[in-house]
């Protein structure tokens, strides 16, 4: 028998730690999209909501995660 360790990918542990900050369904998918660098307006389009909705998911992630911007959510899931 082997055993193979290796670092998981953050694509991988993105999903996790959004279910352990108690996200969602709907805010782990708007946090995905953040994540691969979407604006509001792309966010929208694709979700089929409007900006404002966007941006209530977004203060509500923000809380739950305890970051206050976009760029302090994607460290605090890319960087350990």
């Amino acid at each position: 028998m082997a055993v193979i360790l290796q670092a998981a990918t953050a694509p991988a542990v993105a999903p996790l730690i959004s279910l352990a900050y108690g996200l969602t369904a709907r805010e782990r998918e708007l946090t995905e999209l953040v994540l691969h660098g979407c604006d509001t307006a792309g966010i929208a389009a694709r979700l089929f909501i409007s900006r404002h909705t966007v941006q209530d998911h977004l203060k509500s992630i923000f809380a739950k995660t305890g970051v206050r911007s976009r760029r302090d959510l994607v460290t605090r899931v890319f960087v350990p």
